[in-house]
């Protein structure tokens, strides 16, 4: 079965009607789940996620998407210690183009989890050599 990572941006696409990508977001997102593809993010790209929404929306479209992945459908990683080590390689090899912590810690998990799709808007991911979906086609 086919895995893919939900990156923050894809999130508050999907959360977002006015955001310019809702529209091929929603589109892709049930195409994923048409092909039953499992579905990964991070709890740094759940925290990344909600502030942002909690600062561009209102405090229950925030508690909305928290009460929602936790209804399962998305497996979460968690970043440890390790990780979060072995993600500086990233932020170091990519300094020219200021990728975040949380696309660093991102990147190192699905290395680690052999993942090499994404559900994403963010160029960092395929200047990291990974498949930046809805872009290209699955």
């Amino acid at each position: 079965m086919n895995k893919i990572f939900i990156d923050t941006g894809a999130f508050i696409a999907l959360n977002d009607k006015a955001d310019q990508y809702h529209y091929p977001a929603a589109q892709f997102f049930q195409k994923l789940l048409n092909k039953n593809y499992l579905l990964f993010t991070s709890n740094l790209v759940i925290a990344e996620t909600y502030t942002r929404i909690l600062y561009h929306s209102k405090l229950q479209t925030a508690i909305d998407f928290l009460t929602i992945i936790s209804q399962g459908g998305i497996s979460i990683f968690y970043s440890d210690k390790s990780t979060e080590t072995s993600c500086i390689t990233y932020l170091k090899k990519y300094k020219d183009i200021k990728l975040s912590y949380t696309d660093a810690v991102s990147f190192q998990l699905m290395k680690d989890n052999t993942i090499n799709d994404v559900f994403a808007f963010d160029w960092h991911f395929k200047a990291a050599g990974f498949n930046v979906f809805p872009n290209n086609t699955i």
